[in-house]
Parts: C-alpha cells; sequence; structure tokens
C-alpha cells in the first residue's frame, strides 16, 4: 500500500490589521502637526473659528474690493475719456478741414471781408513720443523750419496743457507758405504734430469800416462752452457784424475720420463730412456814402482840432443805416494776422479808446438837439400850441420851492434876450428861455413838469437800447426824480428839469439813439429799429402818440434853422441838392476843464426824407461851425450821387 504523499503544509493568508504601533504613532505625530487640535484621530473633526477672526478677513476682503472699485472708477470714469483718446488716436485719425467764413459785402457789392489761405502748426500732446529726448529732437526740428519759434517755447506750450491733453495745442499761425510745405514733408517723421490750412480774415481798410465789421478771434474757453461745435483752434467773431452774424458767416467744418494701422497707414474711411461754407452777408451800408462820410468827419476834426467824434447815416423811413463812422478807429487786419498780446493791450489802454465805436456806446448829454422831443411834447400835453409867444429877455428867475426869499437865474445863450417865440422860432433860434419855460414853468407859467418830460423823451427811445444789430450798445440815461435820490441822496429841483429841457445834466444818449429818436420825427411818426444787416428787415419799434400836426411843426422849425432863419448858416448846406432840415447843439461836460461837444442832426430831402443824419464833435464846441459841415458834405455827395426820387 503506496502510502500518501506529503504535501506541504499551507499558511493561511496573512491578516492586514492594524499597523505596527510605532508606524502607527509617527503617522499620528505627522497628522497632528498638520492637523489643527481636536481634529484628527481622537478628535471630533470640528473647530469653532472666533468672531474676532471672522471679521478680521471681511475687513480685509471689504478693504481690496473697495480698491478694485475704485481702481475701476478710474480707469473707466475718470480717466476713462483719457485712455479712449488714446486708443482711438492711436487708431484713428481726424483731418479737419477749416470751412471758410462767408463774406461781409456792402449795400453796392463792395466786400468788406473776405479770406485769404494761412497755415498752422498744431501738436497733440498724447500723441508725442513718450521719451523727452525724442520729444526734444522733434521740437529741435521742427524750431528749425519756423522762424519766431524756439524749442524751449514749444516744450512749453505742450508742456501748460500736459503731456495727457488729447486736443491739438496751437504752436504758430500765419506759416507761409514756402515753410507749409517744408513742414508738411516732415510731418510722417514729427510724430504728434499736424499742419493746417484755415481761411483767414482780410478786411477792406480807409472807409472807417472797422466798428461796423469787426473781427475774427481764436476762441476762447467760453466761447466753446457757449458753441460746443467750435474747434479749439477755429475762429469767431468777436466784434460787430462778424459777432452779431457769427452763426451765419462760420460754415461747418469738414472731417475724415480714417483707421490706420501699426505704421500710421490709412486702411478705411470711417466718416467723411464735407465742407459747408459760411453765408454770406450783405449790408445796408452805402460804401460811397461811407468813404465820403468818414472822409468828412476827420476833416472837421481837423478843422475843431479834436480826437474824438462819430457820426451815423440812416434811412429814416426804414431803420437802414447806410454809414456810421467812429474815430479814433483800429485796423482790424491785426486781429486777422494775429494780434500779439503787447499790441492788443496798447489798444484796450490807449485813452483814446480807439476800440470804442462812439456811434453805439458812448453816452452824452445832448444840448440842444434834444429840443424837438421837448416841444412835442410841449404840444402833446397842451402846455402851449404853436403859436403860445413866450419872451426871451436872455435869462429866467423862479423863487426856490422851499425858501421863497431864495431866487435861481438861469441864462440862455444869448444875454440879451432873443425877443418873442412861438413854436417854431423857439426850434430855430434854440431858445433856452423858452424850454425852460415849456418844461418847469416860472412864477407866472405851469410847465408840462418832469413826469411828463421824462415820458416824452422815453417815450421816443431816450434810455434805452435801440437792438440794432450789433453787440455792446450802450442803454444810456435819463435822470429822473427817483434816480438823482437814489443815486446822490439828493431832491430834485426846478432847475433839474430846466437842465433837461436842454440835454444838460445827468442825461446821457449814443449819438445812434439821438439819430433814431429825430427820424421818428422826420418820417411822420414811426421810431424805426435800426439795422445793418440786409437780412433783418425794417421794423417799427414804436408809434408815439402825437398828432401828424405837432410834427410837421417840430419839422418846419427844424427847416428854418437851416433856410435862413435860425442858427445854422444857409451857405452851410448850399452844395446840398435837396432842401435839408436840422438842430445844432452845444453840449457841455465839465465847465471850464472841457469844450462843449458839438452835435448836429438833419434830415433830407425836407419834403421827403430819404437820408437822417448825426454827427457829434467831443470837445468840438459849436455845431453848427464844426459839426454841420461834416453832414452837408455827405448829403451832397450823396444826392448828387443817386437819383434823389429813387427810394428803397
Amino acid at each position: 500500500m503506496r502510502k500518501p504523499n506529503k504535501q506541504p503544509l499551507r499558511q493561511p493568508p496573512i491578516q492586514r490589521g492594524p499597523q505596527h504601533p510605532d508606524v502607527f504613532s509617527r503617522a499620528s505625530a505627522w497628522s497632528r502637526e498638520l492637523t489643527p487640535d481636536g481634529v484628527g484621530p481622537g478628535g471630533n473633526g470640528e473647530k469653532v473659528i472666533s468672531r474676532k477672526s471672522i471679521l478680521g478677513v471681511m475687513g480685509v476682503s471689504l478693504v481690496i474690493f473697495l480698491a478694485l472699485v475704485t481702481q475701476l472708477i478710474q480707469l473707466q470714469v475718470v480717466r476713462g475719456e483719457r485712455l479712449r483718446g488714446v486708443a482711438e488716436g492711436n487708431r484713428i485719425r481726424k483731418q479737419i478741414t477749416y470751412a471758410p467764413r462767408g463774406r461781409i459785402l456792402s449795400r453796392d457789392g463792395t466786400v468788406l471781408a473776405s479770406n485769404t489761405a494761412s497755415f498752422q502748426l498744431s501738436a497733440t500732446p498724447y500723441r508725442l513720443p513718450d521719451s523727452p529726448a525724442k520729444r526734444q529732437d522733434i521740437y529741435q526740428r521742427v524750431a528749425g523750419m519756423l522762424k519766431d519759434e524756439s524749442p524751449q517755447t514749444i516744450a512749453q506750450q505742450v508742456k501748460e496743457k500736459g503731456l495727457d491733453h488729447p486736443r491739438p495745442v496751437l504752436i504758430s499761425e500765419r506759416i507761409p507758405r514756402p515753410t507749409a510745405l517744408k513742414l508738411e514733408y516732415m510731418l510722417p517723421q514729427l510724430h504728434g504734430f499736424g499742419l493746417s490750412s484755415i481761411p483767414t480774415r482780410e478786411y477792406k481798410t480807409g472807409a472807417g469800416l472797422a466798428h461796423i465789421v469787426g473781427y475774427t478771434g481764436r476762441v476762447s474757453q467760453q466761447d466753446i462752452s457757449q458753441h460746443p461745435d467750435i474747434l479749439p483752434n477755429g475762429f469767431i467773431g468777436k466784434t460787430g457784424i462778424e459777432a452779431s452774424y457769427d452763426d451765419t458767416l462760420r460754415g461747418q467744418n469738414g472731417v475724415v475720420k480714417t483707421e490706420v494701422d501699426a505704421r500710421g497707414k490709412p486702411v478705411r474711411t470711417l466718416r467723411e463730412q464735407s465742407t459747408q461754407p459760411g453765408e454770406d452777408v450783405r449790408l445796408t451800408i452805402d460804401y460811397g456814402l461811407q468813404k465820403q462820410f468818414a472822409q468828412a468827419i476827420k476833416r472837421q476834426m481837423r478843422e475843431a482840432d479834436v480826437s474824438r467824434a462819430s457820426g451815423v447815416i440812416m434811412d429814416p423811413e426804414t431803420g437802414a443805416i447806410r454809414a456810421m463812422v467812429s474815430f479814433p478807429s483800429f485796423n482790424h487786419n491785426l486781429f486777422a494776422d494775429g494780434i500779439s498780446r503787447q499790441q492788443f493791450q496798447r489798444l484796450k489802454t490807449d485813452p483814446a479808446q480807439p476800440m470804442l465805436n462812439r456811434a453805439i456806446a458812448a453816452g452824452y448829454p445832448s444840448g440842444s438837439v434834444i429840443k424837438p422831443i421837448v416841444l412835442l411834447g410841449a404840444l402833446d400835453t397842451d402846455t402851449v400850441n404853436e403859436d403860445t409867444i413866450i419872451h426871451d429877455r436872455g435869462s429866467i428867475t423862479v423863487r426856490s420851492q422851499y425858501d421863497p426869499s431864495v431866487t435861481f437865474t438861469y441864462e440862455g445863450w444869448d444875454p440879451s434876450g432873443l425877443g418873442p417865440m412861438n413854436a417854431r422860432r423857439a426850434i430855430a433860434m434854440s431858445s433856452n428861455i423858452y424850454f425852460y419855460t415849456v418844461a418847469g414853468g416860472n412864477n407866472t407859467f405851469d410847465g408840462m413838469g418832469v413826469d411828463n418830460l421824462v415820458n416824452y423823451l422815453q417815450m421816443f427811445g431816450l434810455g434805452e437800447a435801440t437792438n440794432v444789430d450789433l453787440p455792446n450798445e450802450t442803454q444810456g440815461r435819463v435822470p429822473t426824480p427817483e434816480w438823482k435820490r437814489a443815486q446822490h441822496g439828493e431832491v430834485w429841483h426846478t432847475g433839474d428839469t430846466y437842465n433837461l429841457a436842454i440835454g444838460q445834466g445827468s442825461l446821457l444818449v449814443s449819438p445812434l439813439q439821438m439819430l433814431r429818436a429825430h427820424s421818428a420825427i422826420a418820417n411822420g411818426g414811426n421810431l424805426m429799429r435800426p439795422f445793418l444787416a440786409q437780412k433783418a428787415r425794417p421794423k417799427v419799434a414804436a408809434k408815439p402818440d402825437i398828432t401828424g400836426r405837432d410834427y410837421q411843426v417840430a419839422r418846419e422849425g427844424m427847416r428854418m434853422v437851416t433856410s435862413g432863419s435860425g442858427t445854422t448858416p444857409p451857405s452851410t448846406f448850399a452844395d446840398v441838392e435837396v432842401t435839408v432840415a436840422g438842430k445844432s447843439g452845444t453840449a457841455e461836460t465839465n465847465p471850464g476843464v472841457r469844450d462843449s461837444h458839438a452835435w448836429y442832426s438833419a434830415f433830407a430831402p425836407f419834403e421827403n426824407p430819404q437820408l437822417q443824419g448825426v454827427v457829434i464833435l467831443e470837445d468840438g464846441e459849436g455845431g453848427s461851425k464844426y459839426a454841420a459841415p461834416a453832414l452837408a458834405d455827405a448829403f451832397a455827395w450823396y444826392f448828387r450821387s443817386h437819383d434823389s426820387d429813387s427810394h428803397e
């Protein structure tokens, strides 16, 4: 019997139980070092975080969040426009074509203001190189081509705006064409610089036109705020018609926006707006009459040995101004050429005030030219009629309204007296005594009183602007008892009424105001609004409620002035082919210190007025002697050169 083979005994599989105690201990120690207390073997797996720790973490998070929000606002809002401008400027080029301004023409088509080509160089600061050395190199090269600029001045002009400034900064203007061609050729190497062709004004000189036409100038920050469409380096009307009709004259600039690649080469046109030239403005000025009038006033200034004068001539039926002169004047081409700060300061500080348009912006006592208006008030209130006689004995004496034992004497211009005066003769002889009496009365005669006197002066537009289409017009002043009390703390006296009745005292009127008031007498009762641009059109500003008969009496008195029955020698208007009516005035300003102002007002033809004119020579003494001949010369020329029967 065989014995069974003996098989080796199989060991049971080793059961993997807990690790060896020392291995576990090392693992537990490692775990405890990395695990917070209370977590891990033998712990409960949780830890309570303190409130202080939570608040600390939240505080840090809040600070980080606020910092991020602040930076976001800074980038998107505060610096957003600048950064967008930089990004846009690197990708997009904007080419501006400046619109030529409309011309200014006289009534007969003479060009008073036109355009000539000019070049200007600008720098856009944010497009300049970042490197100071490269910027300085460009400044050097630019200055080398410009006659009146240095690298230092160019750098200063840029620095004043700051290197982040996104708009062009004017560096030089009125650049000669040969220099402009050189600059244009070099522009690709002059990073940040641009050359523009810009129309510049050219004005006709020699006829006293500067105050009418005015001038243009660089836009200011105030101009930009009022007209957001104006470019920073553009021009805008500053005075005269250039300012009043700037919106019409300026036109619309052309713009071409082009996308460029990284090398600055054009890729495509994004936007194109064509240039729209400004519209012409035609004036009511008769250039020939304007030139003649200016020469006549200058001639009379030399005769009277004075340096300041002004005058206006208009059509009394429509209010259209045919000529306007103010001396001393200035050359408005200085502004077109780019006047220097020193030149402008000299003009502004000149005691003779050459930039003041005396015809509309200066106020004077009127003297006796006001008397026809005072007469109309006296007739309309029935204080007198056309035949009422008042004796001019050379002076008038009145008792004080507060103390009858005190008397005051007021003298006429002729101490010996002018004799008996009715309405027409009082105008013809300019009787102060007559007008003292009808305005303020005397011991035996009740005048119309100061309230009525003021009312009629205001009724004829004195003390208010005429609203002529020119800037900077004065309102003038008609003094009243209330005004005197407020200004001087004094009561109104009869003597104040006397002074006002003959255009003295605190009354202030401009030549244009006086002209408009007299034009209502010439045309029979329409107070017209004066205007210079034909597009303005005639407009009746007021119609004083006075009878046609009263107007006729005043007109006839003014006709007597020039026809041999009054204060103006008949020879003065002898060369005028039509009949002339007028009134002189001598207005005191500061007796003993300054001579009186010489006034004259006239219209013609008497039967059908086509021209109404006023002239004043400051410190010129006699109106008939020095002011009247200027109007006589202008009227004589006009009626020789025009068909006196035609009327526009």
